[in-house]
């Protein structure tokens, strides 16, 4: 009777055991003319679910200073992510319209990827000017 007992404290422990669930989510604004109308971006980790992450998403993406209002009103969820890293760059030099965001599944990756769409964006002449403005990771990832 006791090993039935254990054994029944077990299963019910398994069944209400659950894996820790990590959503996050990227929202971009990304207008016609980067250089004069700007740029924001928000990313927001681990979150139990999409719908979370996205408003978090939205909300960091809406409130960047540094975009004119029209811009961040054009803030979107362009990704839903688990266990990735998520990175945004952009020239900071005024008037220039080198900007990049990326989701992979390390942090290295993201980063190097989010630089890389920049430089094509920013051109040239602005090539290694780019510079990383926004990272992190959900769940797992590094």
């Amino acid at each position: 009777m006791k090993q039935l007992f254990i054994a029944a404290a077990l299963i019910a422990a398994c069944s209400l055991a659950s894996p820790v669930h990590a959503t996050g989510a990227m929202a971009v604004a990304e207008p016609a003319d980067v250089s004069t109308d700007g740029f924001a971006v928000g990313i927001a980790y681990n979150h139990k679910t999409n719908e979370t992450a996205e408003e978090r998403a939205l909300r960091e993406c809406r409130s960047v200073e540094e975009a004119p209002p029209a811009t961040r009103k054009l803030c979107k969820i362009v990704r839903t992510f688990e266990n990735q890293c998520g990175a945004a760059a952009i020239d900071p030099q005024n008037g220039t319209p080198g900007a990049g965001w990326a989701i992979a599944d390390t942090l290295a990756i993201a980063k190097r990827d989010a630089l890389q769409r920049c430089e094509d964006t920013a051109g040239r002449d602005r090539k290694g000017e780019c510079r990383i403005t926004l990272e992190g990771c959900d769940g797992k990832a590094k």
